[in-house]
């Protein structure tokens, strides 16, 4: 039988790929990756930026928030508050007491232990300061805060409750009996609040700020929220022992999560991408390609276990804890503006042709990546048929800095289905990029 080869490319032009969900089969998609950029390059695949440490702490941190163009305050179990001013790091003391939220209103800064709301005005923040005790509050692990239409608003267990601009706590009504207020969205006409429910549901409320109580219920029968976020207009969740993003029209898993104790403030927006928190990882939901934004990306590993995340769409912070030999430490980390990670991997998508069961021959190989600077490397893996991974090629001598190669690889290697993937690794703050890979086969293949 005369022999049909077949060009497949795994990919060219990279931008715009699809990743960590249905679309793992489908062309121009991939199975997975881990501290990769794919999204701001056009024509390549490069390592994402790097989480650097910027600063330890005493106890874990919950959450952080923004006071002016170069500003930030971080809070945390303990009682601490931590202010960075123009990148350098110093320690506020107060009274102590696990602070779980905390908001910017009116030249105060607000925050909530379990039971209480304290502020602070801004100019009085110093190395030592004396809050004022602003309110009592139902008890509960998680107060949501809300600065909308110059009020703040306060989920206050199952109560919504807010101080006016004039700084005057106020009750305002029950959401829902037997509820806990999980997350406040403001959507210009309206405020969504975002309840779980101890009967184990949760439910969707719409507020316009003047009826006496919600004016629309959207029933979650079944999902319990844990965090949530409004972004272009849609809810994502993270609900039910799984991490799920859940909006109108679709949900899609992510991974199995058995311990919810510290997932609030996992969730944020960064770079005009949703962006998640789980353990180690830092995924990111959403896309350039109109066509493809249901996906989950792992952009950025941290050094041990988050415990919240923070972004003013800007700058992106991360906080983790790690226990090592029975002492624990505590880091705050900001995503580097000029560093990048030392290593990334991608695994390619499964490719099988037309048919999955069909025995096909592999040709050759060829790779398209920019030139190598010293140090640099690239390493190149295929699984055929599920099996292990096994090198083909690692490219990342100091000879190796052509833009392009063609290598015959495993001449008539059998298969039925093949996967590739790609270690890269660094030597500084530049990046390696590979923008091509393309394989050769034969299907004709006699039984």
């Amino acid at each position: 039988m005369a022999e049909s080869n077949v060009i497949a490319p795994i990919f060219r032009w990279a931008n715009w790929w699809i990743a960590d969900d249905v679309f793992t089969w489908i062309e121009n998609s991939y199975f997975s990756s881990k501290n990769i950029e794919i999204r701001d390059n056009a024509r390549w695949i490069s390592l994402s930026k790097k989480l650097k440490q910027d600063t330890t702490a005493t106890w874990e941190i919950t959450c952080m928030i923004k006071i002016d163009p170069t500003t930030y305050l971080a809070f945390g179990k303990g009682g601490i508050i931590k202010q960075c001013a123009n990148g350098t790091w110093s320690d506020i003391s107060w009274a102590s007491g696990d602070i779980i939220s905390a908001c910017l209103h009116n030249d105060y800064v607000y925050w909530t232990t379990s039971t209480k709301l304290y502020c602070v005005a801004v100019s009085s923040l110093s190395a030592s300061i004396t809050p004022t005790e602003k309110h009592s509050l139902q008890t509960s692990d998680y107060h949501p805060l809300l600065v909308s239409m110059w009020d703040m608003y306060i989920g206050n267990g199952e109560k919504l409750s807010k101080i006016d601009v004039t700084n005057v706590y106020e009750d305002m009504f029950t959401i829902e009996k037997w509820s806990k207020v999980m997350k406040l969205n403001d959507l210009w006409w309206a405020i969504r609040i975002i309840t779980q429910s101890k009967l184990w549901n949760s439910n969707i409320y719409l507020w316009d700020w003047v009826a006496d109580e919600p004016d629309q219920t959207i029933p979650l029968t079944w999902y319990v929220t844990y965090q949530a976020m409004i972004y272009n207009w849609y809810p994502y969740l993270i609900t039910n022992k799984w991490l799920w993003i859940l909006d109108w029209y679709k949900i899609y898993p992510l991974k199995k999560c058995d311990d919810f104790a510290d997932i609030q403030n996992w969730i944020t927006v960064y770079n005009e991408r949703l962006t998640i928190a789980w353990t180690k990882g830092i995924y990111s939901r959403w896309a350039k390609n109109k066509n493809y934004n249901e996906v989950l990306c792992y952009d950025y590993e941290a050094s041990g276990d988050v415990t919240s995340i923070y972004s003013d769409w800007i700058k992106l912070f991360v906080a983790w804890k790690k226990t090592e030999n029975g002492t624990t430490t505590y880091w705050i980390d900001k995503l580097s503006d000029s560093e990048y990670n030392t290593q990334w991997e991608l695994v390619t998508r499964w490719y099988y042709a037309n048919s999955l069961i069909e025995i096909k021959n592999w040709i050759l190989a060829r790779i398209g990546y920019s030139a190598l600077k010293t140090d640099q490397s690239i390493e190149i893996l295929y699984s055929v048929d599920g099996g292990n991974f096994t090198t083909l090629r690692t490219i990342g001598t100091t000879t190796d800095t052509i833009a392009n190669f063609t290598e015959d690889l495993f001449v008539r290697e059998q298969f039925q289905y093949i996967q590739f993937k790609f270690i890269l690794k660094w030597n500084g703050t530049n990046t390696p990029n590979v923008f091509a890979l393309d394989f050769i086969f034969n299907n004709n293949v006699k039984r």
